[in-house]
């Protein structure tokens, strides 16, 4: 920590002629104990038992001139699972990192006048009911005042035509790759045939806390010569000391893959007892609507889901077993109950439970989740959570049951 902080410090006199440099960062270090998990997302779980460890340490800097242009970037360390090859190759990474030194935020801005302009690979954080916080290549423009926050944005899914294959245990289409290892390119780079997504995000905020979080998504799918749009809108504001939520979402079949448009949506209430609290959640979907994984993760104050979703990064995802709030081939309807206690300034303790049932291929099924999370303050930045969680599926012969424990800092 000495050393880093000596580095940061010579950093930024180094450059404090010409910008100013400042950092950040996070680290964990988490346990997982799953049985069962094997087989879930395909609603038959098998006799399974996984246990083992992972790690990560982020670093994050952004760098500001004095016209007041910036540049921002992070990378993390060993982002995977402990299997005694760390540093190697082979090692068994996180998905969708590439090497024990990966970075996934590397973005700079421009401001011209009201507006700043931003380019490069980074988080462009939506609504998660529906999508992911995932990194994307992006251009986009930002007008923030106090109340108002415009973001129109362009982003780049895929650059020329990539061919695909079937996996043939998930049998989801995957990238064909050659015998390097590389993405193959249909025409070899002579057809640039890409999948661009355009959108406007808008946040508006009212009197008395209420605010709007709206988004539009407009896909152009060169590949497919499909172009199709997506659209959700968010409130949340308070009565008293009363929390409130309603969102709903909408996804042209195009869009998410499906014969018909989706459609998803639910309200949600947040009410303080004392030193304890309560959230309460109702919801449904139709057409093939799914929430997104990280729908229920760290960042969501209501639905803490345990073992529901699929946040790949939030404490909350950590025993995830990748079954999505909503259908992937029909209706759903689901409801959640979280109460939370706080029992000292460190210590907070929350159960909840989850009841869904939705369709499945050609079967109806209800599921119901428990679980129950401690967290605990070391000190600022410092927290140790403990999970634990249970998975029913109707008419399943085995069903998952998970355990966490996780260390993180956060400076």
């Amino acid at each position: 920590m000495t050393t880093g902080l000596m580095l940061a410090g010579a950093m930024t006199t180094t450059s404090a002629g010409a910008a100013e440099i400042t950092f950040g960062g996070d680290a964990r270090a988490r346990f997982h104990a799953l049985d069962n998990y094997q087989g879930v997302t395909q609603m038959a779980p098998k006799d399974s038992d996984e246990s083992f460890w992972s790690s990560r340490v982020r670093l994050q800097f952004q760098i500001n001139t004095k016209g007041g242009a910036y540049a921002v970037g992070r990378f993390s360390l060993t982002d995977g699972i402990w299997d005694g090859q760390s540093g190697a190759e082979g090692s068994s990474l996180a998905y969708g990192k590439k090497s024990n030194l990966d970075v996934d935020i590397g973005y700079i801005g421009v401001p011209l006048g009201p507006i700043v302009v931003e380019a490069g690979t980074g988080y462009n954080t939506m609504n998660q009911f529906i999508r992911a916080d995932d990194a994307y290549d992006f251009l986009r423009a930002v007008y923030a005042t106090k109340t108002t926050t415009v973001v129109a944005f362009i982003e780049k899914l895929s650059e020329y035509q990539e061919n695909t294959t079937t996996d043939p245990l998930t049998g989801e289409k995957v990238p064909l790759l050659d015998e390097n290892g590389r993405q193959v390119i249909d025409n070899n780079f002579t057809t640039d045939n890409d999948i661009d997504q355009y959108g406007v995000n808008l946040i508006q905020r009212f009197d008395n806390g209420w605010k709007m979080n709206a988004v539009f998504f407009y896909r152009n799918n060169q590949q497919d010569n499909k172009d199709s749009m997506a659209g959700d809108v968010l409130f949340d504001g308070r009565v008293g000391d009363i929390r409130l939520f309603a969102e709903i979402a909408y996804k042209e079949a195009d869009y998410q893959d499906t014969d018909n448009d989706g459609v998803g949506g639910y309200v949600a209430v947040k009410m303080p007892l004392g030193i304890a609290s309560v959230s309460v959640l109702a919801g449904a979907t139709s057409n093939g609507f799914t929430a997104s994984g990280n729908f229920g993760g760290d960042s969501q104050e209501y639905a803490p889901f345990v073992m529901l979703s699929k946040a790949n990064s939030d404490v909350l995802g950590m025993l995830n077993t990748g079954v999505l709030i909503g259908s992937p081939t029909g209706n759903s309807y689901f409801f959640n109950v979280a109460p939370s206690i706080r029992v000292s300034d460190k210590l907070t303790l929350t159960a909840e439970s989850t009841y869904m049932n939705a369709d499945y291929g050609d079967s109806n099924l209800n599921i119901v989740e428990v679980g129950g999370i401690a967290q605990y303050k070391v000190s600022d930045g410092a927290t140790i959570t403990a999970l634990l969680g249970y998975l029913d599926i109707e008419n399943a012969d085995k069903n998952p049951l998970g355990f966490g424990l996780a260390l993180d800092l956060a400076f």
